[in-house]
């Protein structure tokens, strides 16, 4: 039996799965993000979750963290919460080395696309095009269209945290005023909101604007305005049919996404054209039952056994 195992590695914590040939799950287990000094953080968190599951035999590994991944050679950078700068890390190097087994290395939000559509795939679905947003500290998109996820020319499609949603909005890190990021991200809702506990801030805000809270409304309902602005451009973009939303934030569960089905309600009926971009019931909450993201990066790493990834040194002599 062939077996390909997806990791996600997060800032705080990283998830590993274990997938047999149909599809079907054969272990999951989660620990807490290893922190030693740069990318060997990955590394180590890595084979901690990969040695936890006790999986004997494994053909592939895929590897989902956040930053710049180019998945020919497996290097990631701009991962600055997992110890990674400007200059590259040989992530799927060093892991094939600690494992033995060959290593994908994906975006975590792309890998995350990927999983969501194969969740749907094994439900009996296939939308012809599907985005993933995942909104934590940060917003990220990923856009699978026709099965086949778009990486664009520098591996950093979906990066739509830092288009502007709000002109007069507060200044964010990048540099610019108003970023999706800044004003809907889950930091932006504790700062708006802070009556939440230990990182719960979405969750307390979108239970009470669901319980009546009037100033929890007005907050919720500015926070969900910026994010359906976000979704309608990706589907006005890609023509999606599903949306699914992740990370974080999305933990608020129904209450939140019922919050932004109704602003994507609003702008229907107050425009056609926004009506027949995007429908209320065509967005939904990842599932939390079987996570998108280490999915995801199984699914990638199984498409790529038959491949053959370029290693840093061979893919320089090319250049």
């Amino acid at each position: 039996m062939t077996t390909t195992v997806g990791i996600d590695i997060g800032g705080s914590s990283t998830s590993a799965v274990a997938i047999g040939p149909e599809g079907q799950v054969l272990g999951r287990h989660q620990i807490k993000t290893t922190r030693v000094e740069g990318g060997r953080q990955m590394v180590s968190s890595a084979v901690a979750a990969f040695s936890a599951l006790e999986v004997d035999d494994c053909a592939a590994i895929g590897v989902g963290v956040p930053g710049q991944v180019d998945p020919t050679t497996g290097q990631v950078a701009m991962a600055v919460n997992l110890g990674v700068g400007a200059e590259s890390y040989g992530l799927a190097n060093e892991i094939e080395a600690a494992l033995g087994v060959p290593v994908t290395v994906e975006n975590d939000v792309h890998a995350a696309a990927v999983g969501a559509y194969e969740s749907l795939r094994l439900e009996g679905q296939s939308p012809e095009s599907l985005a993933l947003v995942s909104i934590g500290t940060g917003i990220g998109a990923g856009v699978v269209v026709k099965g086949a996820l778009l990486r664009g020319a520098r591996g950093m499609a979906g990066e739509i945290g830092h288009v502007v949603v709000d002109g007069s909005g507060v200044m964010c890190r990048c540099g610019q005023r108003g970023c999706l990021e800044a004003v809907a991200a889950g930091p932006a809702i504790s700062r708006a909101w802070p009556k939440g506990v230990n990182g719960t801030a979405a969750t307390a805000l979108f239970g009470a604007a669901s319980d009546g809270d009037a100033a929890a409304e007005k907050v919720a309902g500015r926070i969900a305005g910026h994010l359906t602005t976000a979704l309608i451009w990706l589907a006005a973009t890609y023509d999606t049919e599903v949306i699914v939303l992740a990370g974080g934030v999305s933990g608020a569960g129904d209450p939140f996404l019922e919050a932004v089905r109704q602003q994507i309600g609003r702008r229907g009926v107050a425009s056609e054209l926004a009506a027949r971009r995007l429908r209320p019931e065509q967005v939904v909450l990842a599932r939390v039952d079987d996570p998108p993201g280490p999915r995801g990066a199984a699914v990638l790493a199984a498409n790529h056994l038959p491949q053959t990834r370029e290693s840093p040194a061979e893919s320089k002599q090319k250049t």
